[in-house]
């Protein structure tokens, strides 16, 4: 048993590495026509970072006939299609929008194609990737990121020693190139290394003494915390910036769900085999509520990310639902430690295959009220029955 799980170790290793390396740059744009080709009847999707504080924008562009591209933009409280004009002279993409147009990001615009999927689009001042997109693989993908982030919690839970190499080492090896892609918004790199430097708190926790000092139990408490807060602090950002009552009422329901954390000072390692770290505390109930506040979260603020965010939720909380209740905690920093890490080892698979939800204004606020509701029952049913009990004392 312990030498499959040491192979197990060797093949994730093995495969880690090649996500890395096949993240390696594509050549800058130039005018080779080699990789030029006819975009009518495709679709083409874009990332691009917001101002700080507006999230990221998502753009879908579907080529059709006569010249004519359907231009699809999600941000923010935005979100908007409608046809524009397109021309490819040389190696390049122009679109051109009408005088009252809605969305004008690609006028003054070039998109210049650097590989035979991807393009570039450049305004002064401003750059971001746009993707060929393939729907069989998009899908294929978000199917990956469960199974790959469910294994790799896996594989932190039965062999130590990957704890270590993941947690500790890669994160300062892999850095010149996470560097190297040019990640600029504020929020990714804050996650990046929070989530990292929980997960190797949370591995000190498990196979070391650390795990008996109330500093680290309080620390471990803290990261969820601080987590929360940071989307909390995006979402207040964004709804008062553009008046969203959806991120408003998402973020109350983040705080609904900081304040209903209860007894921290119980975490513990327990005596398996896989030293897992427990929080017996957290409730089923807390975790969905926090699933729900989550996904509507990134929904709201980062659109191209929803689809493979809920897939890394999921990872997160099958888990601790059916394989090892009470090690929630533990199965979210490992898994979204592992996605963050595989998204700034290679950005341009995450972009390329995004699935784009529905995403309406009344679907927007429907998400943010669902979020509030839930983290409001949940408050109610923590703290109703600590007020009834404080009432009955001072009847009594």
């Amino acid at each position: 048993m312990t030498t499959r799980i040491n192979s197990l170790f060797i093949a994730m290793c093995a495969l880690l590495f090649m996500l890395f390396a096949s993240g390696a740059h594509a050549g800058p744009p130039s005018d080779d026509m080699t990789y030029v080709a006819n975009v009518e009847g495709e679709i083409w999707q874009g990332t691009r970072d917001g101002q700080p504080g507006q999230g990221s924008l998502f753009y879908r562009l579907e080529f059709g006939a006569d010249n004519q591209v359907v231009v699809t933009k999600q941000s923010g409280g935005f979100n908007h299609s409608e046809p524009h004009a397109y021309r490819q002279e040389g190696n390049q993409v122009i679109i051109e929008s009408s005088s009252d147009a809605l969305i004008g990001d690609f006028d003054g615009a070039t998109m210049t194609f650097y590989a035979e999927d991807r393009m570039l689009f450049e305004i002064p001042g401003d750059q971001f990737k746009v993707h060929k997109w393939y729907a069989k693989r998009a899908y294929g993908h978000v199917f990956f990121v469960l199974i790959g982030l469910m294994l790799l919690n896996e594989l932190c839970r039965r062999v130590p020693k990957s704890n270590y190499v993941i947690f500790f080492i890669l994160p300062v090896v892999l850095l010149p190139l996470w560097l190297s892609y040019d990640v600029t918004y504020w929020f990714k790199w804050i996650k990046l290394y929070s989530v990292v430097g929980a997960a190797a708190l949370f591995t000190l926790i498990r196979f070391t003494k650390v795990g008996n000092m109330k500093w680290a139990k309080f620390g471990a408490a803290a990261f969820l915390v601080i987590n929360i807060s940071e989307a909390v602090a995006q979402d207040f950002s964004m709804g008062l910036s553009i008046g969203a009552a959806a991120n408003i009422l998402n973020a109350i329901g983040g705080i609904l769900s900081i304040i209903t954390l209860t007894a921290w000072a119980k975490i513990y390692a327990d005596k398996s085999k896989e030293r897992d770290m427990i929080w017996p505390a957290m409730t089923s109930f807390w975790i969905i509520a926090y699933d729900v506040w989550n996904i509507v979260f990134v929904y709201l603020n980062f659109p191209g990310s929803a689809a493979a965010q809920f897939m890394v939720l999921v990872a997160a909380t099958l888990p601790a639902m059916l394989i090892k209740p009470g090690t929630w905690l533990q199965a979210r920093a490992i898994t979204l430690a592992g996605s963050f890490m595989y998204y700034f080892s290679n950005p341009a698979m995450f972009e390329s295959n995004v699935v784009m939800l529905p995403r309406t204004d009344n679907l927007m606020l429907a998400a943010g009220l669902a979020s509030f509701v839930i983290n409001g029952v949940l408050a109610v049913t923590v703290f109703g029955p600590k007020l009834k009990a404080r009432q009955a004392a001072k009847m009594a």
